[in-house]
């Protein structure tokens, strides 16, 4: 999704996004270059480990040699390149052999919190096989147990007490360029009753697929909890 180039030195530090999974590298000399030849742009002061632990920007063993150059991530990943197809093949071999869908569900999750240029790359090759775990009908089980799954936050978390700040806590987001939201209170979750904050899986799982068949970029959405309490013991 992203084609990474650092240019430090050069009078801006960037990272160059266009629509392909894995293009070519390219160095601007200049930030009105960028904006000339690249029709998305993302600026961001990271590098190196800072890249790697951004689910956004990491690409894993798919990094070229020149990026991870350009980035400063050499010797952070393993020395041999895999192209995105050779990953995608390894991970939909890993993804058959788990032994039920919520095991299924747990390794996506997983793989989206550390790389989602590969997850969605995945889910867009493997679209009929894929979809009902990441949501109906197994997001409803996961729901149930998300707890257990949450591995780390993703989307947002307004509860009662904030109501008269929302605007505050929506302020924390790190994106300013929110396109589309998903909101739910956690209740009547595919008919399992009030789940409460567990209820997160599903504006994850339906965004995943916006963005997957519409072509949405992942930083443009927002997942939303509104946390009002529940009746369950």
């Amino acid at each position: 999704m992203w084609s990474l180039c650092s240019t430090v030195g050069l009078g801006v530090r960037g990272i160059v996004g266009v629509r392909n999974y894995i293009p070519s590298v390219k160095v601007f000399r200049d930030s009105s270059k960028v904006r000339k030849e690249a029709q998305n742009v993302r600026v961001v002061n990271k590098r190196g480990l800072d890249i790697l632990f951004d689910p956004s920007l990491n690409k894993g063993t798919a990094f070229s040699m020149a990026e991870r150059e350009r980035l400063g991530i050499t010797g952070l990943v393993p020395p041999v390149e895999f192209s995105i197809e050779q990953q995608v093949d390894r991970l939909i071999n890993q993804i058959r052999n788990e032994t039920s869908n919520e095991r299924r569900f747990a390794f996506l999750a997983a793989l989206q919190d550390r790389n989602e240029t590969l997850f969605y790359k995945v889910l867009l090759s493997h679209i009929e096989e894929l979809a009902p775990i990441i949501y109906t009908p197994t997001v409803g089980e996961a729901c149930m147990r998300f707890g257990n799954i949450f591995r780390r936050p993703r989307g947002m978390y307004i509860n009662i007490q904030q109501k008269d700040n929302i605007a505050t806590v929506l302020h924390n987001w790190a994106e300013d360029d929110v396109r589309i939201i998903v909101v739910t209170d956690g209740s009547r979750i595919l008919g399992l009753g009030d789940l409460g904050v567990n209820g997160m899986g599903i504006p994850i799982g339906k965004l995943s697929l916006y963005i997957a068949g519409a072509g949405l970029e992942p930083r443009h959405t927002l997942p939303v909890m509104l946390d009002v309490g529940t009746d369950n013991k």
